[in-house]
């Protein structure tokens, strides 16, 4: 049967569980559950030795910029600084009459199509089949370009054969050479612009 804590006695199980201060010698000046009670001061009104620290977060504005509006604070705040954009290298062709451009990107991918007002003369079919020619001759100047670049960079590395690395470039990896994309634009235009 459980005995009652509040009798004296040493076998008390409850006794264990008893924190309070009660029941200490007089001759010990620690609490062992001081070290438990966080809001606990000491008795100089000083925090105790295991101070708390105060991890509530805190929230400061920042400094406002200088304004003139109200507007322009709002402004400010909301619109981030446009960032510049990166510079890509764009390739052209256009025809002879320049009345189609179309511009490529280093990867033969076409860009763009810049139309000029004098090909309301030309037929649909016409002016679709000048797109698809300034188109492909736009996409081999992109690629010869591309060829360019990896050719020097390669034999900067120490590439040992010219010859066999730019047979790799146009055949294993089908990127046209710089003379190649000029021999089908000077072919093209003479045998397309021929009359005019």
């Amino acid at each position: 049967m459980p005995q009652d804590p509040s009798k004296d006695g040493d076998d008390d199980l409850f006794a264990v569980m008893d924190f309070s201060a009660t029941g200490e010698p007089a001759g010990n000046s620690t609490d062992a559950s001081a070290a438990l009670d966080f809001s606990a001061t000491a008795d100089d009104g000083e925090s105790p030795a295991g101070e708390a620290v105060d991890i509530s977060p805190v929230y400061a504005p920042a400094a406002p910029e200088e304004t003139a509006t109200v507007l322009d604070a709002i402004d400010a705040v909301t619109h981030a600084p446009e960032e510049t954009e990166d510079v890509v290298a764009l390739f052209t062709a256009t025809n002879p009459p320049g009345t189609v451009s179309v511009s490529a990107l280093g990867d033969g991918a076409i860009d763009r199509v810049d139309l000029s007002a004098d090909v309301t003369r030309l037929t649909e079919s016409q002016l679709a089949e000048e797109i698809l020619v300034m188109a492909h001759l736009a996409a081999q100047k992109g690629q010869a370009a591309q060829h360019e670049f990896l050719f020097e960079t390669m034999c900067e590395l120490g590439a040992g054969d010219p010859d066999a690395l730019s047979d790799l470039l146009e055949k294993g990896m089908e990127l046209a050479s710089p003379q190649r994309a000029a021999q089908t634009q000077a072919r093209m235009f003479a045998t397309r612009y021929n009359n005019g």
